[in-house]
């Protein structure tokens, strides 16, 4: 998936955003209270929606253009506080009231696929039963051909949430696990076929895109070890005092099964628990694991990306980021001086708010950093964002 536009409202709060267009790298700079992650979070609603999370939507409504496998579509979706008192058993959920899915075909051709309003539902030009009001037609219609395609693409989000102080547990030996039926037969011949190795790794990132970090740890270690090993030696590079990384699993009960990252340092036999390690050097971890094991088309999303991280960690995750943008989409915020000058100055988006309306300008419309040098660039952004803030 990519996400080509987004323009989200909220009439509830009274802000909306207006139609924002990304790239594959985008880098969402701006003033403390201007709305990045307002946008994040407006983003994070919509794929919980896609995928059927309960979401208070409230007075909201959106419209966001995306590409996936090859073809382009667009969703837009209005929900309303609802007025009728017995709509629904769901306390304070808001209705859906409108909502279309569209494709494009290669003329750019708008072709509906689904379109449902208060009174009826159409299913590629066809009448259907009328909607759930709470839930999205593509959690609803998930199996149905057209559809499918558009599910899919909202399982490629990740969210980098992975908490330190948290064991996660399963309920069954993850070792005795099989991830899914073709994965198993392409792993029966991944010593003897390359083509099944390659094969392997990528039904494994699919199907694991929704696994804790954790979990993306432990089953690249005992399928792919050379992808964990290239993990380890990247981290290792960041600290040289880590000797070893592994994922130990601890058996609750015979239904409880914990796992949790550990670390060895140089000149230690013992090794440290995930809660016991710097914030700065798990944040890393984590990172890496989430982004060597993101399938293709992936959305990278994160706010603040500096958060907990030294400056030692910052260079190496900069270029992991650069490496990875042709095949994935990373839309990041951040306010560090390091993360904003070594990402590409075209790949800048300069978030403004006026009032309840939030803006964004890509850096390469903006004559200051245009003309700008090399050198000048951070210096002309740190002065437009003074005065965006002066201004709003």
């Amino acid at each position: 998936m990519k996400i080509n536009s987004f323009n989200f409202r909220n009439n509830s709060q009274n802000w909306h955003l207006e139609n924002t267009y990304f790239d594959n790298l985008n880098l969402l700079v701006g003033a403390s209270g201007v709305g990045k992650t307002r946008i994040l979070k407006a983003l994070y609603l919509i794929c919980n929606v896609a995928q059927g999370e309960v979401q208070m939507l409230e007075d909201v409504e959106w419209s966001i253009d995306f590409s996936h496998l090859g073809q382009k579509y667009r969703w837009e979706l209005k929900a309303l506080n609802p007025t009728e008192t017995t709509f629904s058993s769901e306390q304070n959920q808001s209705e859906i009231v409108d909502e279309k899915l569209i494709q494009f075909a290669e003329d750019n051709e708008a072709i509906e696929i689904l379109h449902r309003t208060k009174t009826e539902s159409k299913l590629n030009q066809g009448h259907i039963p009328k909607l759930k009001r709470t839930e999205s037609a593509i959690t609803l219609l998930a199996e149905e051909q057209s559809i499918a395609p558009i599910a899919d693409a909202f399982k490629r989000f990740i969210f980098n949430e992975t908490l330190q102080n948290v064991e996660i547990s399963v309920g069954l030996d993850p070792s005795s696990l099989i991830l899914s039926p073709s994965l198993n037969t392409q792993l029966k011949s991944i010593n003897t076929d390359q083509n099944a190795y390659t094969k392997s790794l990528e039904i494994f990132k699919e199907t694991s895109i929704n696994f804790a970090t954790i979990l993306k740890a432990y089953y690249l270690k005992k399928y792919f070890p050379q992808i964990f090993d290239e993990i380890k030696e990247a981290y290792i590079e960041i600290f040289p005092s880590v000797k070893d990384i592994r994922v130990t699993v601890n058996k609750q009960s015979d239904k409880n099964y914990n796992l949790l990252l550990e670390i060895q340092e140089h000149g230690s036999e013992n090794w440290i628990p995930q809660y016991r390690i710097s914030s700065g050097m798990y944040v890393t971890l984590t990172y890496l694991i989430e982004i060597t094991s993101a399938p293709e088309g992936s959305v990278f999303v994160v706010d603040e990306f500096e958060n907990s991280l030294g400056i030692n960690c910052m260079p190496q995750l900069t270029d992991c980021i650069l490496d990875k943008s042709p095949n994935l989409q990373f839309i990041l915020t951040s306010h560090h001086p390091y993360i904003i000058n070594n990402i590409p100055w075209k790949t800048w988006q300069l978030v403004s708010r006026t009032n309840g309306t939030i803006r964004t300008r890509k850096a390469v419309e903006i004559p200051e950093l245009n003309t700008a040098s090399s050198l000048d660039k951070f210096t002309q952004l740190i002065n437009l964002l003074e005065h965006e803030e002066e201004t709003a």
